[in-house]
């Protein structure tokens, strides 16, 4: 009897992880389709600004506005900046040129020029010794919340991301003087489903080239197809 038991009590354990395993499987795929349609749409979207030469129709002011409430759609904590290391390439790169303009200013006597130069280098000291902090960020129906501040969506013009080493960024361009973009942390199972809701508000940014700049500060861009 205890034997048929332990067989029974074996045969549902198995069957609980088979249906664990399926219930998984049918998630992934759910979320494969639903990036297969969101970036479909981010292409339909580009194509209908192409073919309407981006032009706007006059806002009606007699209709009214609809009312959007501040739902919070996702959450997620980060760093507030990327962490350098002291063995970080570019900082040893940045150092030594910075030892060489400073010998350099020193032969011409342009002291003003090296205190900057030096100040500029206690700076970077400072950044790549002290720890970032880690701060929330929230999307919400009428916009993205950072730093505390609502930046609602018609503020936004495109978005992407990017990779440098382990760290994913999403970079929100916005239409403002200040600040023109938006510069949040995120772990990599985050990027899906920031995509999801983001693309409904805002075109994926389509870099055909990156700049060295920007590949420095913030790593490679990430095409639409392999976000």
């Amino acid at each position: 009897m205890s034997k048929e038991k332990n067989i029974n009590s074996d045969l549902s354990k198995i069957a609980e992880i088979i249906s664990g395993e399926m219930a998984l499987k049918k998630k992934e795929e759910q979320l494969k389709k639903l990036k297969k349609e969101a970036i479909e749409e981010q292409k339909n979207r580009k194509r209908e600004d192409i073919i309407e030469e981006n032009v706007k129709l006059e806002e009606n002011s007699s209709q009214p506005k609809k009312v959007v409430q501040n739902i919070k759609l996702f959450e997620w904590e980060a760093p507030d900046r990327y962490e350098y290391s002291f063995n970080d390439k570019s900082f040893i790169v940045i150092i030594a040129i910075s030892l060489v303009l400073i010998l350099f200013l020193a032969i011409l006597h342009k002291y003003f020029l090296m205190a900057a130069l030096i100040s500029f280098l206690f700076f970077l000291y400072v950044v790549f010794s002290t720890k970032p902090m880690k701060v929330k960020h929230k999307i919400t129906a009428r916009g993205i919340d950072f730093n505390n501040k609502l930046y609602e969506w018609y503020m936004f013009d495109n978005f992407y991301f990017t990779k440098r080493k382990d760290q994913n960024f999403l970079i929100v361009n916005t239409k403002l003087r200040f600040p023109t973009s938006l510069i949040m942390l995120l772990d990599e199972q985050d990027r899906l489903p920031l995509f999801l809701l983001l693309q409904e508000y805002v075109l994926y940014k389509d870099i055909k080239k990156q700049n060295r700049l920007e590949k420095i500060s913030f790593g490679e861009y990430i095409p639409l197809e392999k976000v």
